[in-house]
C-alpha cells in the first residue's frame, strides 16, 4: 500500500482523478517482479501478455486466445513453475492481481496490440468491442461505434461505471470532433450517476472541442449540476444561466432545462428570489406536452414553496404530477426536490413516497451520484415527523456518500440535518462538532444557505439547555439571513418559534412579541398549520392571564392535531404545563406533563424529557411512560410518530447501519439483495442481522418486518 501511494499524482491523492485499475505497484516491487518476468523464455512472456490482457482466466477461452496468437497453454509452463501464475479451479491466474498491470505495462506496444487482437478474434459482444478498441492504435469510427454499443448495453443493465469508461474510450477513438464531444457527454453523464469523479474533466474536454452551440449547452448543463454538488454553487448558477442565454432563441427546450437546473444552484447559494425568477423563465420556455415541462413545473414549485408562496408552489407541484413523471434514476435530484417541497407544505406522506421511490431506484440501479442528497432530504423529513432512528440511519449514510463523492454541498446539508437531530436529542457536543466541521470543510466554498442552517441549529441546541441569551443571539442571525435570502416559508428551517421562546425566557417579551407577529404573518400567508401551532404556543407563553394562556395553548393543540410532529405536540404540552404551574394550578399541569414526558422519552429528547420530569415533580406528579395518544395525526399528510420510531424507543438501540439493514430486510429483500442495495457484503448483512435480532429481541424476518411496519417505516 505504501508503494502504491508513493506512485499517485497529486490529483489522484486528492481524489480529483481516478486511480489506475489495478494501481501501480511502485518502483521497488516493480523491479523485483520484473527481474523474474524478464528471465522467462520469449513464448512465456508473450503468453503472459495474453493472460494479462484477457478478462477471463478459464482454460478454454485462454487456450483459444493463445492459439489465435500462435501460442498454446504449454507456453505458460515456465511462468507457472516460477510462481508468477498459479492453477485455479478452471484455468490459470496471476499469483497476485497487481502482476497483471506490471506485465502489460512492460510489454512492447506491438505485443500488447497482438494480444488484444487475438482476444478480439475469439470473443463476441461487448467483450469483443473492448478487445478490439484496445487493439486499435488511433481513431477508428467503426471500432468506436462498436464500443458505443457496448456502453449502451452496460447502461441498460445499470452498470453506469462500466458504461462511462466505454463511452470515454469510444470518444478517444472517434475521429469527428462533434461525435467525440457527444460521447464524452455520455461518459460524463454516466460517471455522475456512478459516483465517478472524472465527469467534470470530461465535460471540460468536450466543451473545448465541440463546434455545436446546442451540444455545448448540454455539456454545460451537466457541468453546472456537477459544480452545484461540488460546492461551487455561484459558479454553477452563472454557468447555467449564461449557457441558457446562448441557446434561448435557437433551442428553447435546452434553455428551459438549463434554467431549471440553475434553480437548484440558486437555492443552495441562498438566493431564493433568483431561483423563483429563473424557474419562471424555464417554465415559459417549456412546451405544453414535452418532458421538460414536468421538470420545470417541479423546480418552480419547489422554489415557490421556499419563498413562502405555498399555494402557488402546491399548484405547480400538482400540475407536475398531472403532467407525468421523470426517470427516478436519471432525475433523482428532481424527485428529491419534489419530495422536499411536498414535506414543506406538510404533505409528509406524499413527499416520503417520492423520496422512497428515488432512494430505492438509486439502490436498485447503483446510481449513487445524488443518493447522498436524497437520503439527507428523507432524513430531514423523518426528523420532522418523529422517526428519529430512521432519520439517523439515512443521515449517516447520506454523509458517507457525500464524503466519498466529494459533494461538499451535500456534506454541509447532511451535517446540518445531523446537527439538528442531535440538538433535539440533547447531544450538544456532537451538534456543535457537526456545525464546526461544516464550517471548516465547506465554509470556504461560499455555499450561501449554509449559515442560515447552522445558526438555526446552534440556537435550538442552546435553547434546549436553557442558554437563552446564546440561543436568541444565534437565532436572530437566522432570522436576518432568512429575510436577506428571501426565504418566506417558516418550515424550511423552523427557527422562528425557537427565537421567540428564547426571548420570552430571557425576559425580552417585547422582542418575542415582534418575532411571533412575524411568524403569525408567515403562517397566515403560507397556510402552514405547524407555523400556526408554533405561534399559538409562544402566544400562550406571553399571555397575561391563565384564561388567555389556555385559549392560545388550546388553539396550538388543535392545530397539532391536524398535521405536526410528536415533538412539537409534546413541546406545546410542556409549555402549557409550565404556565399552569406559574399560575398555581399544579393539578391541571400534571396530565399534559405526563403525556409530554412519555413522548420525549420515547423520542429520546433528553433535555426536554428532563425539563418535563422536573416540572412534573414540582407539580406533585409521578413520572409515567404511558403513550397518552402522543404522536398521532389525522389527515392526508399524517404520519404516526410511533414508539419504535423515536431514538428512545426500541429501534433507538440500533446503529445507523443496523437500522438500514433492518429496513432493507423488512422490505422483503434477502441477504444478498440487501447487501447489493446497501453496497456492503453479504457477510456484513448477516453479522448485522445477528445483532439486530439480539437487540430487538426478535427471532425472524417476519417479526422484524412487523416491528418496522408498526413504526410506519416500511411502505
Amino acid at each position: 500500500l505504501r508503494e502504491i501511494a508513493s506512485g499517485l499524482t497529486q490529483e489522484q491523492a486528492r481524489g480529483e482523478r481516478p486511480l489506475l485499475d489495478p494501481p501501480s505497484l511502485g518502483s521497488h516491487l516493480e523491479r523485483a517482479w520484473a527481474t523474474r518476468i524478464d528471465a522467462l523464455p520469449d513464448p512465456a512472456r508473450r503468453a503472459l501478455v495474453v493472460l494479462a490482457a484477457g478478462r477471463s482466466t478459464a482454460a478454454g477461452p485462454l487456450g483459444k486466445a493463445l492459439e489465435a496468437a500462435g501460442l498454446s497453454l504449454d507456453a505458460l509452463a515456465p511462468a507457472e513453475e516460477d510462481g508468477l501464475i498459479t492453477a485455479t479451479a478452471d484455468g490459470l491466474d496471476f499469483h497476485h492481481p497487481v502482476l497483471r498491470a506490471l506485465v502489460l505495462g512492460r510489454a512492447p506496444l506491438a505485443l500488447r496490440y497482438a494480444a488484444f487482437q487475438a482476444l478480439a478474434e475469439v470473443s463476441t459482444g461487448s467483450l469483443h468491442a473492448w478487445y478490439r478498441a484496445s487493439a486499435t492504435p488511433g481513431p477508428d469510427e467503426d471500432t468506436a461505434s462498436a464500443l458505443a454499443e457496448a456502453a449502451l448495453e452496460a447502461r441498460r443493465r445499470s452498470a453506469f461505471g462500466e458504461a462511462a469508461l466505454a463511452w470515454r474510450r469510444a470518444a478517444d477513438l472517434t475521429p469527428d470532433p462533434a461525435a467525440r464531444a457527444g460521447r464524452l457527454l455520455n461518459a460524463a453523464s454516466d460517471a455522475l450517476l456512478s459516483g465517478s469523479p472524472a465527469g467534470p474533466q470530461w465535460c471540460e474536454e468536450a466543451v473545448r472541442i465541440t463546434p455545436d452551440p446546442a451540444m455545448r449547452a448540454a455539456i454545460q448543463g451537466l457541468l453546472g449540476r456537477m459544480y452545484t454538488w461540488k460546492g461551487e454553487t455561484a459558479q454553477a448558477y452563472g454557468l447555467l444561466v449564461n449557457a441558457a442565454d446562448a441557446v434561448r432563441d435557437s433551442n428553447p427546450t435546452r434553455a428551459c432545462l438549463l434554467l431549471a437546473e440553475a434553480t437548484a444552484a440558486a437555492r443552495l447559494d441562498g438566493h431564493v428570489p433568483a431561483a423563483v425568477r429563473v424557474a419562471e423563465e424555464s417554465l415559459a420556455l417549456a412546451s405544453e406536452s414535452g418532458p421538460e415541462r414536468w421538470y420545470s413545473l417541479t423546480l418552480l414549485g419547489g422554489a415557490l414553496v421556499m419563498a413562502g408562496r405555498t399555494a402557488e408552489g402546491r399548484a405547480m407541484l400538482e400540475s407536475a404530477d398531472r403532467h407525468g413523471a421523470g426517470d427516478p434514476v436519471r432525475d433523482q435530484q428532481v424527485y428529491a426536490i419534489a419530495g422536499q417541497a411536498w414535506s414543506r407544505v406538510e404533505e409528509f406522506t406524499r413527499g416520503r413516497g417520492l423520496l422512497n421511490t428515488a432512494v430505492e431506484s438509486a439502490r436498485r440501479h447503483s446510481a449513487v451520484g445524488v443518493l447522498g442528497f436524497t437520503l439527507a432530504v428523507r432524513g430531514e423529513l423523518e426528523t420532522r415527523i418523529g422517526q428519529w432512528a430512521s432519520a439517523r440511519g439515512d443521515l449517516t449514510e447520506a454523509l458517507r456518500w457525500a464524503e466519498e463523492l466529494g459533494q461538499l454541498t451535500c456534506v454541509s446539508y447532511a451535517l446540518y440535518c445531523l446537527a439538528r437531530l442531535e440538538a433535539l436529542r440533547g447531544d450538544r457536543v456532537e451538534c456543535e462538532e457537526h456545525v464546526a466541521r461544516a464550517r471548516r470543510e465547506c465554509g470556504a466554498y461560499g455555499i450561501g444557505c449554509q449559515e442560515f442552517h447552522m445558526t438555526a441549529v446552534l440556537g435550538l441546541s442552546a435553547l434546549a439547555y436553557g442558554d437563552h441569551e446564546a440561543a436568541a443571539d444565534q437565532l436572530e442571525q437566522t432570522l436576518s439571513l432568512a429575510v436577506e435570502q428571501g426565504i418566506g416559508n417558516p418550515e424550511v428551517v423552523p427557527f422562528a418559534a425557537d427565537l421567540a421562546e428564547a426571548h420570552v425566557r430571557a425576559g425580552n417579551a417585547a422582542r418575542a412579541g415582534e418575532v411571533v407577529a412575524w411568524l403569525e404573518e408567515r403562517a397566515k400567508e403560507t397556510g402552514l398549520v405547524s407555523a400556526e401551532a408554533a405561534a399559538a404556543r409562544v402566544r400562550g407563553l406571553l399571555a397575561g392571564t391563565p384564561e388567555e394562556a389556555e385559549a392560545h395553548f388550546g388553539a396550538a393543540l388543535k392545530a397539532h392535531g391536524r398535521t405536526t410532529g410528536p415533538f412539537d405536540w409534546a413541546r406545546t404540552l410542556l409549555c402549557e404545563a409550565e404556565v399552569l404551574r406559574r399560575y398555581r394550578r399544579p393539578a391541571a399541569a400534571r396530565a399534559p406533563l405526563s403525556s409530554a414526558l412519555a413522548c420525549f422519552e420515547r423520542l429520546g429528547a433528553v433535555p426536554w424529557a428532563r425539563r418535563a420530569a422536573s416540572e412534573l415533580a414540582a407539580a406533585g406528579g409521578l413520572p409515567t411512560t404511558a403513550p397518552s395518544g402522543a404522536g398521532t395525526r389525522s389527515g392526508s399528510g399524517s404520519v404516526s410518530g410511533s414508539v419504535s420510531g423515536g431514538m428512545g424507543g426500541v429501534l433507538g438501540q440500533l446503529t445507523p447501519q443496523e437500522f438500514q439493514v433492518s429496513r432493507a430486510i423488512a422490505r422483503g429483500l434477502n441477504n444478498t439483495e440487501a447487501a447489493a442495495s446497501l453496497f456492503v457484503s453479504r457477510k456484513t448483512v448477516e453479522a448485522h442481522l445477528t445483532r439486530i435480532y439480539r437487540k430487538l429481541k426478535v427471532r425472524s424476518r417476519t417479526d422484524l418486518t412487523r416491528l418496522l411496519t408498526a413504526a410506519d417505516l416500511v411502505d
